[in-house]
């Protein structure tokens, strides 16, 4: 029986797409978050139910729900019968990343190694006290 050739794997590169985030703009975007806005984009939010009422005029119930740790809104649109008719959201002030584009891949990344990095200082910090 002869031996199997083995495959040659190549190092994943990553490539800046064009609409998306490049990690030195998010490195430098994540060192000013506040540690609140930087969990929930490194985490997710932490959804809450805030408010429920009927829409009259447009026949649906509208839902919104706010994240305890950064105060985004989702607000939603749900008809009678369950289906999600529309969702926008509305951010608190320094939230978005205005015009480095979607942050994912390696943008995420680099929140997850600045959330990290504030953390330590954080346990380093209360161990000198």
């Amino acid at each position: 029986m002869a031996a199997r050739a083995r495959k040659q794997i190549e190092p994943l590169i990553p490539k800046t797409r064009e609409g998306y985030a490049d990690r030195a703009e998010v490195e430098s975007f994540a060192g000013g978050l506040m540690i609140s806005h930087l969990h929930c984009r490194e985490m997710g939010h932490n959804w809450r139910a805030w408010v429920a009422r009927w829409d009259e005029e447009h026949r649906c119930y509208e839902r919104a729900l706010r994240c305890t740790r950064c105060r985004t809104e989702r607000w939603q649109s749900i008809s009678t019968s369950g289906a999600m008719v529309a969702s926008s959201y509305k951010y608190p002030e320094g939230y978005t990343a205005q015009g480095i584009g979607r942050i994912v891949g390696e943008g995420r990344d680099a929140l997850r190694l600045e959330s990290l990095t504030r953390a330590l200082a954080d346990v380093d910090t209360a161990h000198a006290s």
